[in-house]
């Protein structure tokens, strides 16, 4: 009995199956793809497209009460390897090639699920889930041939990666998250979206391991980007880098010029194309950070304005938190360790070992 015929004899069409397929998932503690994303997936091995993973062949067989044997997904052994490498690569490039438009859109939707759930949890709640999903999207890519569906996938592909880079910076993995930052750059430009999301994460990363000279060169290799709100982001990433690198009139002039702009798009969110979208309260963070960065007692005015309007994501609340409690640790200690221990909680929500290593420095100054 094939995949398709064991669903037919449920009289389940794929999508009530792949939302049976998640809800074992969960019930067995297996991770398992997003629903939308798992139809996609018994679409490509209804169809012969590509083999279910080995978690994925056990829950299956779980779910229809029949062995993999009977299903058609046991692997078979290979005769040698130079067969199997060769079926591998013929069944990748017939799996990427089956991608189509509807495809496209759930990757799509599955990047806009992970986005709202690291919005919610960070890398403890979504890490997996975006981990997956690069994955995923990479090993299309490759095996893509066509130039024009190349660049649809590369398209999410920096969005995810880029997602990716901040969750590795959270958790204090500096080099993954350079290496995810990268991929995202490359996704971008052959996609021909705004790389600026993954260049203020490089940029990031380098402010976070002491090279904030570094980060400004690259800010300035990238040169002008080719719209508003990506230049926006930019400019932003200088200002923080300028600061850390105690460039005071460098990093003043940079935010100057980012509030400027934002200002300019008359918009209160701007969705950057490939990636996440822009706040305008990003401004008030971005400002609070540089001032910190160079001792200015000025920053808790944005820092506060910035934590009003409710940033969207806990990872932006805790390191609004984390930037207060520096910022009011000489004159008001007491409001600096409430905002510490709110930092504290938010990180410890999301799986943010940056956070706690930015209020080491309240414990260096007492």
């Amino acid at each position: 009995m094939s995949l398709r015929a064991a669903r037919a004899a449920r009289g389940w069409s794929q999508a009530d199956a792949a939302g049976e397929l998640a809800a074992l998932g969960r019930a067995t503690g297996t991770p398992v793809a997003a629903a939308a994303s798992l139809k996609t997936l018994l679409s490509r091995w209804e169809n012969g497209h590509a083999l279910p993973e080995p978690h994925y062949r056990t829950l299956l067989a779980e779910l229809y009460d029949r062995t993999p044997d009977d299903l058609g997904i046991a692997v078979a052994p290979a005769a040698d390897a130079t067969t199997t490498a060769s079926d591998r690569l013929r069944s990748a490039i017939a799996a990427a090639a089956a991608v189509d438009h509807t495809g496209l859109e759930l990757w799509w939707e599955q990047l806009a699920i992970a986005g709202r759930l690291d919005d919610e949890l960070g890398a403890a709640g979504a890490g997996e889930l975006v981990r997956a999903l690069v994955e995923q999207l990479e090993e299309t890519l490759i095996h893509t041939l066509t130039p024009d569906r190349r660049a649809q996938v590369a398209a999410v592909l920096a969005g995810a990666a880029t997602l990716a880079g901040a969750q590795e910076l959270d958790r204090a993995r500096p080099d993954e998250a350079w290496r995810r930052y990268h991929r995202a750059r490359t996704a971008a430009r052959e996609a021909g979206v705004p790389e600026a999301d993954a260049v203020a994460g490089q940029a990031a990363v380098l402010v976070d391991v002491g090279e904030p000279a570094t980060a400004v060169e690259l800010l300035d290799l990238a040169g002008p980007a080719t719209c508003d709100p990506a230049q926006v982001r930019l400019d932003a990433a200088r200002a923080v880098a300028s600061a850390a690198a105690g460039d005071a009139p460098a990093a003043h002039e940079a935010i100057t010029a980012a509030a400027r702009r934002l200002q300019h798009t008359r918009v209160d969110i701007v969705a950057l194309p490939g990636g996440p979208v822009l706040e305008l309260a990003d401004l008030h963070r971005w400002h609070g950070r540089a001032l910190v960065a160079l001792g200015d007692a000025e920053a808790v005015g944005p820092l506060e304005r910035a934590l009003a309007s409710t940033p969207r994501s806990a990872r932006h609340r805790a390191a609004v938190h984390a930037d207060l409690a520096l910022a009011l640790a000489a004159h008001r200690p007491h409001d600096a360790a409430e905002h510490a221990r709110r930092a504290r909680e938010l990180a410890l929500r999301i799986g943010s070992e940056q956070v706690g290593a930015r209020l080491a420095a309240l414990r260096t100054r007492s």
